[in-house]
């Protein structure tokens, strides 16, 4: 009788291990799944807007090999000015834009101000604590103001660019108030399109209940870019020779480049450290500066859309550096056609800022023309530009970020 009671109980052990081992395996699945789920979230961020990226808007990356257009998540670029000896790192968040990641929910205790504009908005030739948003931000700190402040500036843009952006962005991130940096080679703009600003993206939400492993996957399926935490490697913004999109691999245009340009700049684009699109510039500031703008439909598009969404848009004008200052005319010759450079700084050439000043006034739409406070500085022998890349210093942007500052926390409560 004993005999067959162990061989029952030996049974029942040997069933109860069976039935264990299911159980025990199942229990480690879990435990490794969520082990790895943890380690993707940690080393591949997503954006809560999976369509929302810098890319979308200005695709004007010379050096950039096609996956890395895809999308610009944590990317960075190098922008370079071997003529003046300087560089700058451009680091770039998981939208693609300068600075820290955006959330779609606004801070509910800080007003969010979104800034948009060309590569002064970006802060070329700047650290990060350099560019103008950074020094009106510490300038509003210093006031005990606090906002939460959005980096929307992409180099190479255009008025279009803006309003494509625009567009997309006011619905998705909700700032309080926009503040667009013309700059002078954004004028004139090309004609207004009513469509760019006629409808929005439908943002694509990422969801944090998706294992981080469907993303990962989805996008190496799909040959797009796979965001990580850390910054990728830096691509200079012009690729070098050979490069077809240096013109000094163009023979014909090397040819009639090497007739004016000086050694020293011709080979610094050779090596994709100094922007080739400098080249004969003064000729076409020189031929557009006079023109009158017609930009009464795309100021009145913008104020409409900000309408919509019971925004508002604030206007800055920051002129081109000869439009200020003739110092700068002796550099730019050794990378101009022109035999003669007369000063861009009479009235003829500033007629810009006074018909958008108008413009503005008339839509209701608060205009700071930065032209007076650059001259003044200019005039007393400060040069806030570099001497041959045509951005700004960093001192000159810092001028820039407190002058904005001061002027913007009185408009918002004038209009």
């Amino acid at each position: 009788m004993k005999k067959g009671n162990d061989t029952k109980k030996a049974d029942n052990i040997k069933t109860n291990k069976k039935n264990i081992k299911p159980v025990y395996l199942i229990f480690i699945f879990i435990i490794l799944f969520i082990f790895q789920e943890i380690i993707f979230r940690i080393i591949f961020p997503i954006p809560e807007i999976l369509n929302f990226n810098r890319i979308n808007y200005s695709p004007v990356f010379f050096e950039a090999s096609s996956s890395e257009l895809k999308y610009l998540e944590n990317a960075s670029f190098i922008w370079a000015s071997d003529p003046d000896g300087v560089e700058s790192l451009i680091n770039l968040n998981i939208y693609g834009f300068r600075g820290n990641d955006f959330n779609i929910k606004p801070d509910r205790d800080k007003t969010r101000i979104a800034f948009m504009g060309d590569s002064f908005v970006e802060g070329y030739l700047a650290k990060d604590d350099e560019m103008i948003i950074s020094v009106f931000g510490n300038e509003a700190k210093r006031q005990a103001k606090n906002y939460e402040l959005l980096n929307f500036g992409i180099g190479g843009s255009d008025f279009s660019t803006y309003c494509g952006l625009l567009c997309d962005m006011v619905p998705i991130f909700k700032p309080d108030h926009v503040i667009l940096i013309l700059h002078g080679n954004d004028l004139p703009p090309s004609p207004y399109n009513p469509e760019w600003l006629k409808k929005p993206l439908e943002p694509e939400y990422s969801h944090w209940w998706v294992p981080r492993i469907y993303y990962v996957l989805k996008n190496v399926i799909q040959k797009k870019t796979v965001a990580h935490w850390w910054i990728s490697k830096p691509f200079t913004f012009f690729a070098p020779v050979p490069a077809p999109s240096n013109p000094w691999s163009n023979t014909e245009k090397a040819s009639r480049y090497e007739k004016f340009i000086s050694p020293k700049v011709a080979e610094a684009i050779k090596k994709g450290r100094f922007n080739p699109f400098a080249v004969d510039e003064y000729s076409q500031f020189k031929e557009h500066l006079p023109e009158v703008l017609k930009i009464t439909p795309h100021l009145n598009g913008i104020e409409n859309f900000m309408a919509l969404y019971g925004k508002k848009i604030y206007i800055v004008y920051v002129p081109s550096r000869n439009q200020v200052s003739p110092y700068y005319l002796k550099f730019e010759k050794e990378f101009s056609t022109d035999s003669v450079l007369v000063p861009l700084t009479d009235s003829i050439y500033n007629i810009h800022a006074k018909i958008l000043k108008e413009n503005c006034k008339s839509l209701g739409i608060p205009f700071y023309d930065c032209t007076e406070i650059i001259r003044n500085e200019e005039n007393i022998g400060n040069h806030l530009y570099w001497n041959y890349d045509e951005h700004m210093r960093p001192k000159g942007y810092a001028l820039l970020g407190k002058a904005i500052y001061e002027w913007w926390k009185n408009a918002k409560d004038l209009y």
